[in-house]
């Protein structure tokens, strides 16, 4: 979910899983440099966009410590595990599949908190003359493999009836699948905000909705977050979910925010703002989603033959969770 294309070595990456993971350690005293980052740009990061517009975690991490915090944006797999592995990525955001990915890849990171979940749509040319998902049947569709969006597609043709057989599947990371698509080689695009948006205001696509298909935007923490500074865990948590409150309070000026943070226009986001759950949590349905993308990850070959499916306790880190 990138505004930009992002090219993923073999699709999506799997998290580091070390010893005493869930141990509650006592902060070390000390200062301290938080790095947080996202995988490339998002809509779903608004939280992030929002926090570090108002200075809200720096805010949150001021106390006995020294903390200074960075931000920064990764573009692909090798630079995300390198910047694990070298300390220089504490909290992380991204859909789901790259952090399971990162997981099954021994990637030292767990799921903490949810940033929002959002819709999946399919996006049809608008001289198609396709109405509903039942008429996608012996149409080509763009879709980035190893992705929320691919299994989204799936979960979406099932559910109208359809099986992959009945299409013709063109993959693709939106680099290579945005001509495709405004050129009519391709038929229709299962992709994120902001590309649908982008070509519905442009009078190219039309959104068709349908099935139950949700992408979950999620916050990872470093396990040295986890095992040695829990209180910056929390701290940085308690911020993202008062972003998410805020943001739901203030639409109109979290919009432009989010605009300005990603050079859209606001027309782009407006259109696409509906489709976030900025109130989302990380309960059983969001979960069990998450579950069944890691077998999909599997079954595709995103994860490698050899290595098995990360386990929810593998994936996820509930103590920050308020209950």
């Amino acid at each position: 979910m990138t505004i930009r294309s992002v090219t993923l070595a073999g699709s999506v990456i799997g998290v580091f899983l070390g010893a005493g993971y869930g141990c509650r350690i006592a902060p070390k005293a000390g200062p301290t440099q938080v790095w947080i980052g996202t995988f490339s740009q998002a809509i779903d990061y608004g939280p992030v966009y929002v926090a570090r517009h108002f200075g809200w975690f720096e805010e949150s991490l001021r106390g006995g410590d020294s903390v200074e915090v960075e931000y920064r944006e990764l573009g692909g797999f090798d630079e995300i595990q390198t910047a694990l592995t070298q300390e220089k990525l504490h909290a992380f955001f991204s859909a789901e599949a790259p952090a399971i990915k990162l997981v099954s890849d021994r990637a030292s990171i767990r799921i903490v908190a949810i940033g929002c979940t959002l819709q999946q749509d399919v996006l049809v040319r608008k001289a198609a003359g396709i109405n509903s998902i039942g008429a996608l049947k012996g149409r080509s569709i763009a879709v980035a493999e190893g992705t929320s969006s691919h299994y989204g597609l799936l979960t979406i043709l099932s559910d109208a009836g359809l099986t992959p057989a009945d299409i013709t599947l063109r993959p693709g990371f939106p680099g290579e699948a945005k001509p495709l698509f405004e050129s009519g080689a391709v038929d229709a695009w299962a992709v994120w905000p902001p590309f649908v948006e982008e070509q519905v205001l442009a009078g190219r696509g039309v959104a068709l909705t349908g099935g139950n298909a949700r992408i979950q935007s999620v916050m990872s923490l470093h396990r040295t977050i986890l095992e040695e500074r829990p209180s910056i865990g929390e701290a940085l948590v308690s911020t993202v979910e008062r972003a998410k409150t805020w943001m739901r309070a203030n639409p109109d000026e979290a919009i432009a925010i989010v605009a300005q943070a990603l050079g859209l226009q606001r027309a782009v986001v407006e259109l696409a703002w509906p489709k976030h759950n900025w109130g989302a949590q990380l309960h059983e349905e969001v979960l069990t989603d998450i579950d069944k993308k890691a077998r999909f990850l599997k079954d595709v070959g995103v994860i490698d033959e050899a290595t098995a499916i990360p386990g929810r306790q593998e994936l996820v880190d509930l103590r920050f969770l308020k209950r």
